[in-house]
């Protein structure tokens, strides 16, 4: 009993405590409101209402103006007391226990002062537009009006730098200055709103006239001076040269000059009218024509001296490759008296002959329009520039072709010297066989001898001709000189061959007697070296022969053959060099 006695304290006591809690939590949360309130009077709104009403607002800004401080009101008289009642109703509430009504309460207490925060941050921006627009406005308007007098001096004191544009931009001043007083009367009444939409176009027309205002003098003074100046001086010179006898090609100086001065005509008018943009793309077009003329004058003015100096030249040019030409002739026509010419010599040279012609009859034409008046100078100086590269390109191939003749009596020589070495060595082969005193010569070698004694003697035939091909011939020595280096290795090969033969059987017959099978390699080498002059044969028989008898001999012999050889080559050299 008495402990539930004792738990019945206790649930009461936590229950009165809870309840104690709760009501200094719900006076915290009335009192956080309150102080959440007291910062939306922080805001002077009253004091910038008064300011903003002495601006004596007109028009689109009176309305906003009205707009804003019906928005003020409505903070003042609905939004202020709702959130009076709401902090009172947190406060009434704390007193019970429904704790979520209270908070519910309280919630809507703390919106309801944000929402106030937002209408007076609201009213407060669109109080500081209305302040700023004003301020700019009469900044502007400051500004334009200096702007505005600038332009008005400047049409005043240089109106003949404008030309007949003046009028079509006193026009626009005028227009301007309508403008210009309506901005200024929007602006003086209050109403900015209304002002702006003026200014902006205010500005485009202003900015307009200043850009036209910069770049119409500089128009006109081209179309009505520069311009006029260069058609003039242009007529002048091109009446002067063609004086002298100067000549343009395709000619249209009179037709392009007329058209320049309709341009500028046509363009001048277009002043009248402010088409700026057009002018200046015109003017930039008649630039362009008139430099071209002008580059026309100093091609030709430029060419004339270039062309009489170098007609002088050119004329020496063509008679001296043509006397150079005639004397190639004559060469080629000894030479073909002794020879064949098998690389179209005499038809270049006549090829020549006709490149030649054909340059001098352009030359001597260009000379005739000079004379009667009716050259063209820069077409002429282009034609001299390719006749002389012409020209050069002849001299040197005419060179090629003599440096290619001349050389004919020389190799016709070199070979006749070929021929008698080629003699001369072969008597010399002959004389080294027959000093070895052989039995004969095998077919195959007899057969190469021949061939080069043939060659030779067709080599003879050939040097003895009226005409000598010295083309053939030279294509003869390449093959002779091949065939007798061919028949002096075999020379050698045979005399070499005998010669070892012989001393390798000399050597063998002192074991005939005791070795039957070195007996009968003798008399087999022995046939063969009298009988088929096989000496290469022989010597393969008895040199193996002897080396199963002997080994090593032959080799011996062998050194010994080719060591002797080398020494006496050493001395007949040596007796040669002394």
């Amino acid at each position: 009993m008495l402990t539930l006695l004792i738990g019945i304290i206790v649930l009461v006591g936590a229950g009165y405590l809870g309840f104690v809690f709760y009501q200094r939590r719900t006076i915290k949360m009335a009192t956080d409101v309150y102080e959440n309130k007291r910062d939306l009077n922080k805001i002077p709104l009253d004091d910038e209402f008064a300011l903003a009403k002495k601006m004596n607002l007109t028009g689109e800004s009176h309305k906003k103006y009205d707009q804003l401080y019906n928005k003020y009101q409505h903070y003042k008289n609905q939004m202020l007391p709702n959130i009076d009642e709401g902090i009172a109703a947190v406060k009434e509430d704390g007193k019970g226990i429904n704790f979520l009504k209270t908070k519910s309460d309280w919630q809507s207490a703390n919106q309801a002062i944000a929402d106030a925060d937002a209408t007076l941050k609201e009213i407060q921006a669109g109080l500081a537009q209305l302040y700023d627009l004003n301020k700019q406005h009469k900044l502007a308007l400051e500004e334009l009006e200096k702007k505005y007098k600038r332009l008005r001096e400047d049409i005043l004191n240089k109106n003949e730098s404008f030309g007949p544009s003046i009028d079509s931009l006193e026009k626009m001043l005028s227009d301007i200055e309508g403008t210009f007083d309506e901005f200024t009367q929007l602006t003086k009444s209050g109403d900015p709103n209304s002002a702006e939409e003026v200014l902006s176009d205010l500005n485009n027309s202003t900015d307009k006239l200043e850009s036209y205002m910069g770049r119409i003098p500089k128009l006109y003074q081209l179309l009505s001076k520069e311009f006029v100046e260069q058609v003039d001086e242009i007529t002048s010179g091109y009446k002067e040269l063609k004086g002298k006898q100067y000549n343009f090609p395709n000619d249209k100086f009179d037709e392009t000059l007329k058209g320049i001065s309709d341009q500028i005509k046509v363009n001048t008018n277009k002043l009248k009218t402010l088409e700026v943009d057009s002018v200046e793309k015109a003017t930039q077009d008649i630039a362009d024509r008139i430099d071209k003329l002008y580059d026309a004058i100093e091609k030709e003015f430029q060419a004339r001296p270039k062309v009489e100096k170098n007609t002088k030249i050119i004329g020496q040019y063509i008679e001296h490759v043509r006397k150079q030409n005639s004397d190639l002739q004559l060469r080629l026509e000894t030479l073909n008296k002794s020879y064949i010419l098998n690389h179209q010599e005499i038809e270049n040279n006549h090829q020549f002959d006709q490149q030649i012609a054909t340059i001098e009859k352009k030359y001597q034409d260009e000379v005739n329009a000079m004379q009667n008046g009716t050259a063209v100078y820069s077409t002429i100086d282009a034609d001299q520039t390719h006749m002389i590269k012409e020209l050069g390109q002849i001299e040197s191939e005419q060179k090629d072709l003599f440096s290619a003749t001349v050389k004919l009596p020389e190799q016709e020589q070199a070979a006749r010297n070929a021929l008698a070495k080629f003699d001369l060595a072969m008597r010399n082969t002959k004389r080294r066989i027959d000093n070895h005193n052989l039995p004969g010569l095998s077919n195959d070698y007899q057969d190469a001898f021949t061939a080069v004694i043939r060659e030779i003697n067709h080599l003879d035939d050939a040097m003895n001709q009226p005409q000598i091909d010295v083309d053939d011939i030279s294509k003869q020595l390449t093959i002779i000189q091949s065939d007798m280096d061919t028949l002096d290795e075999k020379t050698n090969q045979l005399i070499d061959d005998a010669t070892l033969a012989e001393q390798t059987m000399q050597y063998a017959n002192r074991f005939i007697g005791s070795n039957s099978e070195i007996a009968a390699a003798s008399k087999t080498a022995q046939m063969y070296f009298d009988q088929k002059y096989d000496y290469e044969q022989s010597l393969n028989i008895i040199s193996k022969a002897l080396e199963k008898q002997s080994s090593g001999m032959f080799a011996k012999i062998k050194d010994d053959y080719f060591n002797a050889k080398k020494h006496l080559k050493t001395e007949k050299t040596d007796e040669d060099e002394s």
